[in-house]
């Protein structure tokens, strides 16, 4: 932990990386990572499933390829 701090880094991302690994029970080893995923939490909730959309022609070919086809 205090190797974190030395680093710079917000003693608030420490303190949250230090309650996810005692919530969690996890080794003492993986607190870097758990700092890492307080800091940049992920972008997409739990189960999100993204959306494929399928691929469509232009509606206009010769706008869109400039006459290469």
């Amino acid at each position: 932990m205090s190797k974190l701090l030395r680093e710079g880094i917000d003693p608030e991302h420490v303190r949250a990386g230090v309650e996810r690994m005692r919530v969690k029970s996890l080794h003492p080893s993986v607190l870097p990572s758990l700092v890492n995923e307080a800091m940049n939490p992920p972008q997409a909730a739990a189960g999100a499933r993204r959306v494929s959309q399928p691929y469509t022609n232009p509606v206009d070919a010769e706008a869109a390829y400039g006459g290469q086809l």
